[in-house]
């Protein structure tokens, strides 16, 4: 059986800058409030020496197509009411919450942070149009690793909805660590989507992981997540 893991960024409000020169990373404006641009310290492109023997690097056109499908069948399920669940659910109609589009910046940048095999948040992956959000997930095994990308989207971000509670929809938005996944797929402002993946063998472990960036980022203190229908 596979050990997945899961991780969330969180964006806090009050520092959005509207122009970035993301022609070079090195000098994106938010990045010197978060920390070092990941294509600014990750210049190669390559899988680094942490991930030992690779598998796979990146997505495909079927990746991106069932990453865009399901992200997008989960907004709707939520935007509709026809979510249930929650602690307590269910999750409300939602005026507005658009489908997500595919971002080829936004993935190269998930790559690059995948290519390091490091299961942690990067400091800074802003981009000219927007601050972005981040969502990670990796599963390890003593075999060979089947975790899909979907299970990762729905099986361990999207399902935290259980523990949501419906009543904080339309409240000043305040993180928590066991919904954080949730809440950044069905943040209504979020638009567009890339993400990275990579499947390799480390000494013990066989271990995929995936990062997504989103943009523009949801999970932002004291914003709303979306608005309610009524």
């Amino acid at each position: 059986m596979a050990v997945i893991f899961p991780l969330y960024f969180a964006v806090m409000a009050g520092v959005f800058i509207n122009t970035i020169a993301t022609d070079d990373y090195c000098d994106v404006k938010t990045c010197k409030i978060k920390g070092p641009h990941t294509m600014c310290t990750y210049t190669s492109s390559k899988p680094s020496a942490t991930c030992k023997q690779v598998n796979k690097v990146g997505v495909t056109d079927e990746d991106i197509d069932t990453i865009l499908t399901v992200h997008n069948k989960l907004r709707q399920k939520v935007a509709s009411g026809k979510e249930y669940r929650g602690n307590p659910g269910p999750q409300p109609k939602a005026v507005s919450m658009p489908k997500l589009s595919w971002n080829k910046e936004l993935a190269n940048i998930g790559q690059r942070w995948a290519n390091q095999c490091i299961y942690n948040h990067d400091a800074c992956r802003d981009i000219d149009k927007f601050q972005v959000g981040q969502n990670i997930a990796q599963s390890y095994s003593s075999k060979e690793n089947n975790s899909t990308i979907q299970n990762f989207i729905e099986d361990v971000w999207y399902d935290e909805v259980k523990n949501f509670d419906a009543n904080k929809v339309d409240q000043p938005f305040e993180m928590q660590v066991e919904t954080g996944h949730y809440t950044q797929i069905v943040w209504a402002t979020t638009t567009e989507i890339g993400c990275g993946f990579i499947k390799y063998k480390d000494t013990a472990w066989h271990r995929s992981c995936m990062v997504c960036n989103y943009g523009p980022a949801g999970n932002i203190k004291n914003e709303r997540m979306y608005e309610i229908a009524n």
